[in-house]
């Protein structure tokens, strides 16, 4: 590209440079340097306006002049770019930095936004810091450049970002950016589009299982205390290779060769396959297990009583499952439960937070450092029309409904039809055009984010199902005749077995949480007569601040409470979001005086309202996980 050669007063623009490069060192370093590294000689030069503004003319290697800005007006054309910005929106994706009048802009439309603007040419970055004075949005981290979106690095900085984007994002196109790169934001405005619609479904699961996740975790506290955790498994197999085996339709291609690897690799199932593998005599090392619901027992019913597989799990899972796996169990630690359980001290290991229980799989394995880590029947999307590999325990539960007019190819094709609406077509394993759905397609953002930073050897041998960024792909044949040659010279370490020895003392932690609850519910109740005085006396301030004063006093005993209070507020994951979106729709309102008090009150009585529902539903869950510790000890006594 050319640029314009028209003059410029530079004194000034070197100052707003450094000022901003100096900014730039502190939170980009990796961005200062491709900015300094370009020599004055080869910098853009910009070009007054008639409003003493700058602009920029760029000509692309092929088409006509193209003015990133007015050569009026700048600031007042970027103001009137973003004026249909709503004043609470909290993350703005903005395709083309320009040279920085759209981030001021969208800055005093949107207070409260984090700006995250997608610019691929350093010299036009440069360009930018040398016409506005962005320093303070960079330095406040307000403003961040992306000028080589890596997913994966990106996904991670948007996480934490995920509560704000829920309650308002929006994106701005700047028309001549697009223009100049246009492939570049086509495929930034994707990355964007794939995010939103992970983050979309990983808040909803939050939401919508969150209660659910807590009963069960408080309702499984004898398994946990009673089944050890991961520590003896740590690098026990380092080096080694696993064989991942997941429920994806092109297992059926392979699943015969899977006996070759028993003694050879170390074998981890998904419940979904473990009675498949054992029906072709595979009895895997492991079974991983995370969901909720008892639907999930389909998949241990007819498991023998001498297969020895040791079923690793996490807390939330359904006991159920623990029950009717024949093997050992072992459970992953989990803060919401050691916080239960805190007198004890019992601090399991952990493994990072999965979406599936093939992520659960995954993550095992890394913990024990194999190496190779090889999938199978990993699909992530429908493979020749399929949701799942034949054969596996759907096809019990689908049978009820099957006959001559509806075989079970038929519910498996109604499966996939009745997500039309969120289907989406993707490369496959060799790169032609396949079917996934919005789900499938966010638990393979985040494999995909797990094989960049995983540091070993990921085999793809499905031979089906979508493309997998980080993963090599391979037949499976090929994986085995590479990786699987040998047998294993290492074995295992041995499960340690059940200790109920410890169940009073969990008793005694659960009766600690359910007194301490009462008293959470005791504190909001006295608190909200006082909050609803100050909203109905803000004209009085003396009477305010005598009720402020009481307040702070119930907030003490309120703070004493803390830990537990976290526990309490796990059940009402939504009441939260809602305060979020209330504090953040205060700030962007720009209210001072009685009406921000009055909003703020408004906020707190809602607040403690919900607190107090919770805290009364946790102190009868309490109470029931108490009893199931009670009978969990007397038959375990009957037993012994």
């Amino acid at each position: 590209m050319i640029a314009s050669v028209t003059a410029s007063d530079s004194a000034p623009l070197a100052e707003i440079l450094t000022a901003n490069l100096a900014a730039l060192w502190a939170v980009d370093p990796r961005l200062a340097i491709q900015v300094d590294a370009i020599p004055d000689s080869e910098a853009l030069v910009l070009e007054p306006t008639r409003s003493g503004a700058m602009t920029l003319a760029l000509t692309p290697a092929e088409g006509q002049l193209i003015y990133l800005h007015s050569k009026y007006d700048p600031v007042d054309e970027a103001a009137r770019q973003v004026s249909r910005l709503a004043n609470d929106k909290l993350e703005i994706f903005l395709l083309g930095l320009g040279l920085g009048y759209h981030p001021l802009a969208v800055t005093k439309q949107c207070p409260e936004a984090t700006i995250w603007a997608f610019e691929p040419d350093v010299r036009i970055i440069r360009a930018a810091l040398q016409a506005n004075d962005l320093s303070d949005l960079l330095l406040d981290k307000k403003l961040r450049i992306v000028r080589e979106p890596d997913k994966s690095q990106l996904f991670t900085e948007w996480l934490p970002h995920l509560g704000s984007m829920s309650v308002g994002q929006d994106r701005v196109d700047h028309a001549p950016s697009l223009q100049l790169h246009p492939q570049f934001f086509a495929d930034a405005k994707a990355l964007v589009e794939e995010f939103l619609a992970f983050g979309k479904t990983t808040l909803n699961t939050l939401l919508i299982n969150g209660r659910r996740t807590c009963e069960n975790l408080a309702q499984n506290v004898a398994w946990y205390v009673a089944s050890p955790g991961l520590g003896r498994l740590k690098n026990a197999m380092r080096g080694k290779p696993a064989v991942i085996v997941s429920a994806g339709p092109s297992l059926r291609k392979n699943k015969h060769l899977l006996p070759s690897v028993v003694g050879r690799a170390c074998v981890i199932a998904v419940q979904t396959t473990f009675q498949q593998l054992i029906d072709i005599g595979v009895e895997p090392d492991f079974v991983t297990s995370l969901d909720y619901h008892d639907i999930c027992t389909q998949f241990f019913q007819k498991i023998p009583r001498h297969v020895r597989t040791e079923l690793v799990a996490e807390a939330k899972a359904t006991p159920k499952v623990f029950a009717l796996n024949p093997g050992p169990l072992s459970l992953l630690g989990n803060d919401f439960v050691e916080r239960l359980l805190r007198e004890m001290r019992l601090d399991r290991p952990k493994l990072p937070a999965g979406a599936t229980v093939a992520h659960l799989a995954f993550y095992l394995a890394q913990h024990m450092g194999c190496d190779p880590i090889i999938f199978v029947g990993q699909d992530l999307g429908f493979s020749q029309g399929l949701a799942y590999s034949p054969g596996t325990s759907y096809d019990d539960l689908w049978r009820a409904e099957t006959g001559r007019f509806n075989t079970v190819e038929m519910m498996q094709w109604q499966r996939i039809v009745r997500d039309r609406n969120i289907l989406r077509r993707v490369p496959d394993y060799q790169g032609r055009p396949t079917y996934t759905e919005e789900r499938l397609y966010t638990y393979l953002q985040q494999f995909e984010r797990d094989f960049a930073t995983s540091g070993v050897t990921i085999v793809d041998a499905t031979e089906g199902g979508v493309a997998k960024r980080g993963a090599t792909s391979m037949t499976l044949a090929d994986a085995i005749e590479k990786y699987c040659h040998a047998p294993l010279d290492v074995k295992i370490p041995p499960h340690e077995g059940m200790d109920w020895g410890r169940l009073s003392q969990a008793e005694t932690s659960l009766r600690n949480r359910r007194d301490e609850a009462v008293q959470i519910e005791q504190v909001s109740t006295d608190t909200l007569p006082l909050l609803r005085d100050i909203a109905e006396s803000l004209h009085d301030q003396q009477l305010v601040n005598e009720r402020i004063a009481r307040i702070d006093l119930l907030r003490s005993r309120m703070n004493s409470l803390g830990m537990t209070y976290d526990l309490v507020l796990q059940l009402t994951q939504q009441s939260e979001l809602d305060r979020f979106a209330a504090d953040r729709r205060i700030l962007a309102a720009g209210v001072d005086g009685q009406e921000r008090q009055r909003r703020q009150v408004m906020r707190d009585i809602d607040n403690v309202n919900h607190v107090i529902n919770a805290a009364g539903e946790f102190a009868a869950l309490m109470s029931r996980c108490i009893a199931i510790i009670e009978d969990t000890a007397k038959r375990r006594a009957q037993e012994s």
